[in-house]
């Protein structure tokens, strides 16, 4: 599915492939009538930081539906029960990265746009993520707008 979604003719030169993620701990996964993977999204929980105090993040990541299968609600299906995972891990709000022609997709499922500061860690170097939007969902808590959310470690 993957080179179906990112045809590697078209993203060999993605700057996306020079940065570092963080592994999910969790996929949530729609499958096709024929048992093969239609839409797919990662799922982490992990320890971070607003503003210098201590909080459980959930993310989502790798967000792919196989061009056959999209216009069908699986993604935003799958989102909803990797939300719902989420939650039973404990975390108190929800965070993703996107592309800025995401965000009306994004925010017609309940995410803001984060507008304050995201640091994470580049291959063992702390810094500000510029590389995409940041939204916000959320959860246990209301999830923050703005101030300083630092992930510890890379993105998703």
């Amino acid at each position: 599915m993957k080179e179906a979604v990112y045809p590697p003719a078209e993203h060999a030169d993605s700057p996306v492939r020079s940065r570092e993620w963080l592994a999910p701990g969790w996929a949530v996964m729609a499958t096709a009538e024929d048992g093969t993977v239609a839409s797919y999204v990662g799922v982490v929980v992990t320890d971070g930081l607003i503003d210098g105090t201590a909080v459980k993040v959930g993310g989502i990541g790798g967000v792919a539906t196989h061009p056959e299968h999209r216009g069908q609600g699986l993604a935003a299906d799958c989102i909803e029960r990797a939300i719902g995972l989420m939650m039973d891990q404990g975390a108190h709000f929800a965070l993703l990265v996107c592309d800025t022609r995401l965000i009306p997709y994004y925010a017609e499922r309940g995410w803001r746009r984060f507008e304050g500061t995201t640091l994470v860690t580049q291959f063992g170097v702390d810094e500000a993520f510029t590389f995409n939007e940041v939204m916000v969902r959320d959860l246990a808590a209301a999830a923050p707008t703005k101030g300083t959310i630092d992930l510890l470690g890379p993105p998703w």
